[in-house]
């Protein structure tokens, strides 16, 4: 009923996605396919007996000029959308390589410490903060984005002064280099997440993901738009890459992966469900 959003050479069809409690349409600007995701919104509301909440639903466009964005939210009786906009808490639209972008994170991470003052909390305690708190606030964005050296010192630098003393006053004393505190307790270390190798083992994850989830739309998407994970391995970029993808190929040189992700990989027989002999 729409006239769905196509990516890339091979020309993905993409009109829906869900995630949790949000439905996100997507469609090419005209007012076929507006008019008709405000029937499709309609026939929802009459065969469930929900309401569907225009007010709180926002339209918003790529390469579309404004009047005719006011138009459809006029069709549609809902708020239009700037970009940059927020999705998640994640920034969509914003340039990530920019110190700025990061801080919400930074401020966030500072607003949860001040309510515990670091000179009336133990070591132990401070390092259990630090662990299951601290390293997991910006989960998301790193799991997104590669974080830029300027934004992981600042991280580093707050972790670094709540462990040896929060809220004290006078210089602080550092007893181990941080390195070391990022090490395991088995060697020496205090296990605490080394925010640089964590980001860099998320962002990897996406190729992971590129490479054994066939059929699966992201799948689909990014080898219509960049072939796939197999364009990883090329030393030369595109014009048409995106510092997201740039940051994969960048993972790739550096794991130094050569030409085949999978020969990096072992198969274990487990519960015998996957292996047969």
């Amino acid at each position: 009923m729409i006239d769905s959003l196509e990516v890339g050479s091979k020309k993905v069809r993409v009109n829906m996605l869900q995630y949790v409690d949000d439905t996100l349409f997507f469609c090419h600007a005209n007012s076929k396919s507006v008019f008709n995701v405000k029937a499709m919104l309609n026939c929802f509301e009459l065969s469930s007996g929900l309401e569907v909440n225009f007010l709180k639903s926002i339209i918003g466009g790529v390469g579309v000029n404004v009047f005719s964005i006011r138009g459809f939210a006029a069709i549609l009786n809902c708020d239009t959308m700037k970009v940059p906009f927020k999705y998640l808490g994640l920034p969509i639209g914003g340039c990530y390589k920019r110190v700025v972008f990061w801080d919400g994170v930074l401020d966030k991470i500072k607003s949860i410490l001040g309510r515990w003052k670091g000179r009336n909390l133990s070591m132990f305690r401070r390092i259990c903060l630090i662990k299951f708190v601290l390293s997991f606030i910006p989960l998301f964005y790193m799991s997104m984005f590669r974080l830029p050296t300027g934004v992981m010192k600042k991280i580093e630098s707050i972790q670094m002064n709540f462990l040896w003393g929060w809220g004290s006053e006078g210089r602080k004393i550092v007893w181990v280099s941080w390195k070391k505190v990022c090490e395991t307790k088995g060697e020496g270390g205090l296990g605490v997440i080394n925010v640089k190798d964590f980001n860099l083992a998320l962002l990897n994850k996406w190729i992971w993901r590129l490479g054994f989830n066939e059929g699966d739309l992201l799948e689909e998407v990014l080898e219509s738009k960049y072939c796939g994970y197999r364009n990883l391995k090329e030393d030369k970029g595109s014009s048409y890459d995106s510092l997201w993808w740039k940051d994969l190929k960048r993972n790739w040189q550096i794991e130094k992966w050569g030409n085949n992700f999978g020969d990096y990989l072992n198969w274990e027989i487990g519960n015998k469900k996957s292996i047969g002999f």
